[in-house]
């Protein structure tokens, strides 16, 4: 089993080495690069996601962090989420959970069904914040109201309890 788990990860690793640097979402990675320094704040966040996973540049968090916070300060909401899962993980920046909170709020309160998810989970879980059921729930019934799966589980779960 452990033969064939190697095998199969060094032959990903020669797929890898072998794809050029592009087709992250359609885009290529040179094109993201070039509107992200021309200020696009979704090429920002994308090139955010680019540093903080390797994907076609070197793995650098701190970099990630950098282009999150364009993204997240220009109020686009995947630059905020993305920002705000560095402050709660301590990954390119220091670890804040206010600071995290802060910023899933404003992605939630944009609408980003996924951001409203997080920011109920940090609610419920008191992560940063005084655990509030009932702000947890708004939050939950917002993420759920927009089809997003695992607020809806959680809603669930909260309702057997």
């Amino acid at each position: 089993m452990e033969m064939r788990y190697l095998s199969i990860c060094l032959w990903l690793l020669f797929c890898a080495g072998g794809v050029p640097a592009s087709g992250y979402d359609g885009t290529d990675i040179p094109g993201i690069i070039r509107l992200a320094g021309q200020g696009d704040a979704e090429a920002q966040s994308k090139l955010g996601v680019l540093y903080a996973s390797g994907i076609g540049v070197t793995l650098d968090k701190q970099e990630a962090a950098k282009w999150y916070r364009k993204s997240a300060d220009q109020g686009y909401p995947l630059g905020q989420w993305n920002l705000a899962f560095m402050y709660v993980r301590g990954e390119g920046v220091a670890s804040d959970y206010a600071k995290a909170l802060e910023l899933f709020r404003k992605a939630a309160e944009s609408g980003l069904d996924c951001a409203q998810y997080d920011l109920g989970m940090m609610y419920l879980q008191g992560v940063g914040v005084t655990p509030d059921r009932e702000e947890s729930q708004k939050w939950l019934q917002r993420s759920a109201g927009s089809g997003y799966g695992d607020a809806e589980k959680m809603l669930e779960e909260l309702a057997a309890k």
